[in-house]
Parts: C-alpha cells; sequence; structure tokens
C-alpha cells in the first residue's frame, strides 16, 4: 500500500488540463495538488511523498528541465512526463533520467492511473530503502572499534580462534564482542551480517 500522506503532483500551464487529472486522482481517492508551472512546483515542493504529472511543453520550464532540476536538488519522486510532442529520443532522454514513463497525448484514464500507481509504489520503495540505510548506518555507528575489528573479520570469513590470535586476545573475548556486534546490528546469522554489510558498503560506493 501506499503512504496515506502520498500526494499527486499536477504540472501544467493550461487549467483545463490540470483540472482533468486533478479529478481523476480525486476519484481514485488520492489528494492531488496542481500548479500552472515547474517554476510554482520548485517553489513549493518540500520533499513529501508522492509522485509528479508534468506536461513536456509549458511555458518557463519544460518536463525534462524539472526533472533534472528535481534530481539536482537531490529529490527522488518519481516522475510521469505527458506530452503530444513525443519524439524517440525525448522518451529516452526522459526514461534515463528516471522518469516512470513518457505518456503521448491523447492518453487513456487506464493508462495514466497505471503509470500514477507505479509513481506512487516506486516512491513509496524508495523511502523505505532510504529508512533502512540510515537506520543500518546508526546501528554500524554503534560499533565500538573492538567490535568494528571483529564484525571486519567475520566478513572475511575468519572463525573465532583465527581471531583471538590476530587480535590477541582469549577466545572468550572474541565470542562476547562477536555477541555484542550481532546484537547492536539486529542480525541472526552470518549470512545476515554479510549481507547487510555489503549493501551497506554498496550504497557508500554510488
Amino acid at each position: 500500500m501506499t503512504s496515506d500522506l502520498a500526494t499527486v503532483f499536477i504540472i501544467d500551464d493550461e487549467q483545463p488540463a490540470r483540472d482533468s487529472v486533478c479529478a481523476l486522482v480525486q476519484s481514485m481517492h488520492y489528494p492531488a495538488k496542481a500548479f500552472d508551472s515547474a517554476e510554482a512546483f520548485l517553489q513549493a515542493y518540500d520533499g513529501r511523498a508522492g509522485c509528479v504529472v508534468t506536461d513536456y511543453r509549458m511555458t518557463g520550464l519544460n518536463g525534462l528541465e524539472l526533472q533534472q532540476r528535481l534530481t539536482e536538488l537531490g529529490h527522488e519522486i518519481p516522475v510521469i512526463i505527458v506530452t503530444a510532442y513525443a519524439k524517440t529520443s525525448m522518451t529516452v532522454q526522459a526514461v534515463k533520467n528516471g522518469a516512470v514513463t513518457m505518456l503521448d497525448k491523447p492518453y487513456s484514464e487506464d493508462d495514466l492511473w497505471r503509470a500514477i500507481r507505479e509513481g506512487l509504489t516506486l516512491d513509496e520503495r524508495r523511502r523505505q530503502e532510504c529508512d533502512e540505510r540510515a537506520e543500518m548506518t546508526t546501528r554500524m555507528a554503534s560499533l565500538n572499534e573492538k567490535e568494528r575489528q571483529v564484525l571486519d573479520l567475520i566478513v572475511a570469513g575468519e572463525p573465532n580462534k583465527a581471531m583471538a590470535n590476530q587480535l590477541d586476545v582469549s577466545l572468550r573475548t572474541i565470542e562476547n564482542r562477536r555477541r555484542s556486534v550481532f546484537s547492536k546490528l539486529k542480525a541472526q546469522t552470518v549470512a545476515e551480517l554479510v549481507t547487510l554489510v555489503l549493501k551497506q558498503q554498496s550504497h557508500r560506493s554510488h
């Protein structure tokens, strides 16, 4: 399910088009917020959950330029671009920039609603992953230096005895630190622990 707070932002410089999309979104029981320009939307947008439905050709920034500006500002909100002037190169550029899709006018309400639903689902998934990464970063930061050493050796596949030798401590000390690492990272198995660490490293490298 998508969040109750998810909003569909509609951007079009023609009022009948804005009203039409708003009516569709509201008929599906989602909040809709309309803007007559990309600039007005950018000024008002505060990072809340949802997705954007924008016309391509508008006065001021066009749909692609809006999408690029959102990316530059660090917003990952999914964007759906609608246009009566579709070209293959434009569609390719939009999708490369992360658009959910580009719909050609005239489009069916079903097609638009399908794209909106996909955008809302994608936004929820991204936000969930972001929360999970932040939670994992907090857990990792809770490890002290000695626990970090043990974690690195677990990930490297070292058995407890080898860890004790390398770190010049007793086997019991290693077992205690190991327990603490599993507890703080909320992992049940070595496989789960390694997966968590690899996911964290992968995110940092992007």
